[in-house]
């Protein structure tokens, strides 16, 4: 059976979802997460939940329960405690109290398709995206941030979106299926390792929002960042800028974004002259060169690469960084914006100089909410979970956006980790009594009073002082140190 909209299927569990997010009509872009927007998400996918009305697992209470499990740590994190939160959620309400048996949330989890979490998240990013305004975000808010960067790209964008791409790799629960899906690093002995994901996102510059990603094998063929990327092409679109390191600075991935009218900013690959003899001079630091096709690649079909056209045209531009501590170093960025004259090599450089902002994203969402070990057993539970951190990371920077927009600073310069606690602290007791105007008043004053220093350039020796006391180091499998335990007996 497929879903019914929440007008005609408990609409009640769905205002819940939303009052628990610290939603309400006074709220700058209350209208970003509503009950149309979550039945959206569920369009167009078969999930079965039965029609009883006095059902505990409604889908929306399902998914409340997945999202808390992630701004929660530890043993918070459990189904035993997302179990504990409705049933004291219900005991509050005045509905009867429901097992705290596990059984059912489990297989209530199991009925939402990773894909609706996705289209949820994705929905969130576009439409917060769309409601940002240059006008309604403070000028010097970005310097605090960091100077040159953030406010001159939005300064100077063309308004279509400035998305950041990077990669990264996340562990899974050490399940045989969780293994045959994504194994271990081919490195270590079997039963040692744990299995692992290699993951490729695109986030916004300005929001901080997630627009997708890409998650596969760590190891093997055609499971290199590069090939992720590919699965992402289509998010993109004409006007949008795409930053991204050198390691993406692919003559197929320029033809492609030029294809779907997307500019690029990327580091110069290494193994490319920065400084070819064919290069037209443009101005000091600035040059215009010609990438001929190079040689059909194995995952490129004969007609495609005969689609892709013979020469593109890159503008290299040079970037002087210095740094106290270090000496003075000197790059290349390759960009598809050839005319100097419509865009300044500084813009360029600043945009580039955004690229680590991506950094910070995904540390926050790896740390702050624990993406980097996930704890599902099976592989459609391990793509449900990562997407539930998602889809929180998307709320998070949602409600920082919404404090931005009523202060007039920029949502960059708030501070993530704080904004998680304020929703984590007000997560089940907004649910229950709504969001009062002292409590709305809070929310905006937290979370638009704790602001990110700038650390630009900030060098940190990664040691620790005092170590964890933890036990030793797995060195052989598990059931061999059971053998040698038993035979010492």
């Amino acid at each position: 059976m497929s879903f019914t909209p929440p007008t005609a299927f408990d609409a009640s569990s769905f205002s819940i979802f939303r009052r628990s997010l610290m939603q309400n009509g006074e709220l700058p872009l209350a209208d970003v997460i509503d009950s149309d927007l979550f039945a959206q998400g569920f369009e167009g996918h078969d999930v079965d939940f039965g029609d009883d009305e006095d059902a505990v697992y409604t889908p929306a209470i399902t998914l409340w329960a997945l999202v808390s499990q992630v701004f929660f740590a530890k043993e918070q994190r459990s189904c035993k405690a997302a179990v504990v939160r409705i049933a004291s959620l219900w005991a509050t309400l005045g509905r009867q109290v429901c097992d705290t048996n596990t059984g059912a949330y489990c297989r209530a989890r199991l009925k939402i398709p990773f894909e609706v979490v996705r289209d949820i998240t994705q929905r969130i990013a576009l439409e917060a995206e769309l409601q940002v305004s240059h006008d309604d975000i403070g000028a010097d808010s970005a310097v605090n941030l960091s100077p040159r960067v953030v406010d001159e790209v939005r300064s100077q964008s063309s308004g279509g979106r400035v998305l950041l791409l990077d990669g990264f790799t996340i562990t899974a629960a050490d399940t045989p299926e969780n293994q045959a899906e994504y194994p271990q690093n081919p490195a270590q002995e079997d039963g040692l390792g744990f299995p692992i994901l290699r993951c490729v996102t695109l986030t916004s510059l300005f929001t901080g929002m997630l627009f997708d990603l890409a998650c596969g094998p760590y190891s093997g063929k055609e499971t290199g960042e590069t090939a992720l990327m590919r699965e992402l092409l289509d998010v993109l679109q004409p006007g949008d800028t795409l930053v991204a390191d050198c390691y993406h600075c692919t003559w197929w991935l320029i033809a492609a974004c030029q294809q779907r009218g997307v500019h690029l900013v990327m580091k110069n690959h290494h193994k490319r002259d920065d400084h070819p003899a064919d290069a037209v001079r443009l101005c000091k630091g600035e040059r215009l060169v010609t990438w001929t096709r190079p040689g059909r690649p194995a995952w490129m079909s004969v007609d495609e690469y005969a689609q892709q056209p013979q020469t593109v045209a890159i503008r290299l531009v040079d970037v002087n960084v210095s740094r106290k501590g270090f000496r003075p170093d000197t790059f290349t960025v390759a960009t598809t914006m050839v005319d100097d004259r419509e865009v300044a090599g500084d813009w360029i450089r600043s945009v580039y100089e955004s690229r680590w902002l991506v950094e910070l994203d995904i540390r926050a969402v790896k740390c702050s909410l624990n993406m980097d070990i996930l704890r599902a057993k099976s592989p459609n539970m391990v793509r449900t979970e990562l997407w539930s951190c998602l889809l929180a990371n998307n709320l998070i920077r949602l409600k920082m956006l919404q404090s931005s927009v009523a202060t007039g600073r920029d949502p960059r310069s708030l501070s993530f980790t704080t904004t998680q606690q304020l929703l984590a602290t007000n997560w089940l007791l907004c649910a229950v009594i709504g969001v009062s105007d002292e409590m709305a008043t809070l929310g905006q004053q937290i979370s638009a009073s704790e602001r990110v220093g700038h650390r630009d350039g900030r060098v940190e020796p990664r040691v620790n002082k005092r170590r964890p006391k933890v036990l030793a180091l797995m060195k052989k499998p598990r059931h061999q140190l059971q053998a040698e335990l038993e035979a010492a007996a």
